[in-house]
């Protein structure tokens, strides 16, 4: 009896040890579910100087229950475009053929471009793979995702059409007729008519009748129906003067819509309507599902609205209303999708901070329109906009399972530039572009043009040349950018700016930022010749894509590009901009991960974007494919 009980007892310890030495390894092997989130633009650096600040709280809890890389390396040129490709398909532009966010399709025309944005990708993306294995996947708005445009997921939600951009219309009220069910009102009845310009479709027209109901013996009016049939139906839309209201149109078949604001006095003397641009979205997947999601949370809001802002005709703060009411709309529909659907891969994402650190990012005294209280101004933007992703990130945990893995990155990082290059002027110059007597590109007598995106240039030469004619159109190509210099202007408000960061820098006890500040002034005061131009790859390039130039130009730090016969540099419109050498630490990418088969908070070095990809097939325990570039995350897994 006893020597059985033994038994037992030695077969429960064997047991035990063989589950225990097998757990990291069943851990690795389990067909867990991944959430992956990217955040277009996020620094490194910066975001974790904002953690480290505690600006970002669910960041940093996400950073001390699971796993932060030192840093994210994306791929070259480091655009929206070609990063995110690499971090679907674990396969560099040669690959993808995601070269850029613009490039010259060698099939056309010298000077007809392609956006990436429509185009599918040469490599399989994540979703498809998985799709493939027999995985539900979804995406929301992941660049390449387009459904469309190649594999789709089982539920894809990417960007529609815009129907008519933006405006700010004066309204004209005049005495109301021929309204039915309009009552309630202690003013005359007046209404105006807003105009809706539908690109490639039916104009409409909305009724808006307004209407006094405070009973204070004051014309008042203070509310208003839009009806686009002079019907106060329940239907219809109903605001108040000075809010935001939304109203679906349905454009050439597709459900789009607009989000306005009426700016009007209470006697309609001055009545404006501000309204935004009409969007819709592309959403596939089974039948019923662009209905649900349409019911659940109405039209695809437009993303942003800088113009307006620039414009004077909405407010810092309405402005950020327009952008965090995408970002909720992205979010909530993406969390929806996982908790109905339960798909085993979700990829989804936002551009709040990429397009805050575009028009924003005001950090170098060399800048158009610095000085200290600006840059500080701005600062608070680029913030606003991380605090938006933190909430996302937020969101996000709290919705998680215990097998969901949770896996935040970027697609490259932001660096402040000061000055716009012409490369196409150069080429013209040097008698290697022509252009016809209205300035537009001579396809059959130019040799070369550039097509460029952020701080990239690719080149293309003429497929029409010789062999002998293009090796020596490169040649020329090559040493015209190597060897161009420019001397930056002198400007004494610009070494104050430097002053001024390096004893911010001191005060903060920031000697990182104030050693760089340190030689970007003494580079400034002595006037020094730069090379904005620096040649990525050239003519002896070796597995290049039929989308890539010939040559691929980058910009220097503090330079971007563009395409358009301007003077050869010119002081910059956009603030941020990236596409250049992914090596420098602006540019640099995250990548945070949580969840049951990551590791708590665990340090790692440093990754490429190419790694995202083969760590996500080893968390769906699926076969990866044979193109791939990267590695597998294994010091980052449990």
């Amino acid at each position: 009896m006893n020597k059985h009980y033994v038994y037992i007892v030695i077969l429960l310890i064997g047991s035990i040890v063989f589950s225990s030495s097998g757990h990291a390894e069943d851990r690795a092997g389990q067909e867990n579910k991944v959430v992956l989130i990217s955040f277009d633009g996020m620094r490194n650096d910066l975001t974790k100087e904002y953690v480290k600040e505690g600006k970002l709280p669910h960041i940093k809890a996400l950073m001390k229950n699971g796993v932060a890389a030192k840093d994210s390396k994306t791929v070259i040129p480091s655009l929206t475009a070609p990063s995110h490709a690499a971090i679907a398909s674990g396969a560099t532009p040669s690959e993808t053929g995601m070269v850029s966010n613009k490039w010259q399709d060698p099939h056309k025309e010298l000077a007809n471009g392609e956006s990436a944005f429509q185009q599918p990708l040469d490599k399989n993306p994540l979703w498809a793979e998985a799709k493939k294995n027999g995985k539900t996947t979804a995406t929301v708005l992941f660049p390449g995702s387009n459904p469309d445009a190649g594999t789709q997921a089982d539920y894809a939600v990417y960007y529609g059409e815009t129907w008519a951009e933006s405006s700010l219309d004066k309204l004209q009220f005049k005495k109301a007729e021929s309204w039915k069910h309009a009552e309630g009102s202690f003013s005359p009845l007046k209404e105006a008519i807003l105009e809706l310009p539908l690109k490639e479709a039916k104009n409409k027209k909305i009724y808006i009748l307004a209407l006094d109901t405070s009973d204070d013996g004051k014309t008042n009016y203070n509310r208003f129906i839009f009806s686009e049939n002079r019907s106060a139906d329940p239907k219809d839309v109903i605001v108040n003067a000075n809010e935001w209201g939304s109203i679906p149109v349905e454009a050439d078949g597709e459900s789009a819509g607009f989000w306005f604001k009426l700016k009007i006095d209470p006697g309609l003397k001055k009545a404006r309507i501000y309204r935004t641009a009409v969007t819709s979205a592309l959403i596939e997947g089974p039948d019923g599902f662009e209905e649900e999601l349409l019911s659940e949370f109405g039209f695809f809001p437009v993303q942003d609205d800088t113009k307006a802002l620039e414009k004077k005709w909405i407010t810092r703060a309405e402005y950020e209303e327009i952008s965090s009411r995408f970002v909720s709309w992205a979010t909530d529909v993406s969390l929806y999708i996982k908790e109905e659907y339960h798909p085993d891969l979700l990829m989804f994402y936002t551009p709040q901070i990429d397009h805050e650190s575009h028009h924003f990012l005001l950090t170098d005294p060399r800048q158009p329109g610095y000085s200290e209280e600006n840059s500080q101004k701005h600062k608070k933007y680029i913030e606003w906009a991380y605090k938006l992703a933190d909430d996302v990130v937020g969101q996000t945990i709290d919705s998680l399972s215990e097998e969901e893995n949770l896996l935040v990155v970027s697609d490259h990082g932001m660096e402040p530039v000061h000055t716009i290059l012409a490369p196409n002027t150069l080429l013209k110059e040097a008698g290697l572009l022509k252009t016809d007597e209205k300035g537009k590109v001579d396809e059959e007598n130019s040799k070369a043009m550039a097509v460029a995106s952020g701080s990239a240039a690719q080149i293309y030469l003429n497929e029409n040349l010789s062999k002998k004619e293009k090796e020596k159109a490169a040649d020329q190509v090559e040493k015209l950018f190597s060897e161009y210099k420019i001397k930056p202007e002198f400007q004494t408000k610009t070494l104050k700016g430097y002053f001024g960061k390096a004893g911010d820098s001191i005060v903060q006890g920031q000697f990182s930022h104030f050693n760089q500040t340190s030689k970007q002034f003494f580079h400034y005061l002595f006037r020094k010749e730069e090379k904005p131009y620096q040649i990525a790859y050239g003519k002896n390039k070796e597995n290049k894509h039929p989308n890539q130039g010939d040559i691929l130009l980058l910009g220097a730090r503090g330079y971007m590009m563009g395409s358009s016969l301007t003077s050869p540099h010119m002081p910059s419109i956009e603030l941020g901009s990236h596409g250049g050498n992914p090596d420098r630490k602006e540019l640099r990418a995250v990548f945070f991960a949580h969840g049951p088969s990551f590791k708590k908070d665990c340090r790692i070095g440093s990754i490429t974007t190419l790694d995202i990809a083969p760590t996500v097939y080893k968390l769906l325990n699926i076969p990866a494919p044979n193109f791939l570039e990267g590695e597998i995350l294994k010091s980052a897994l449990d």
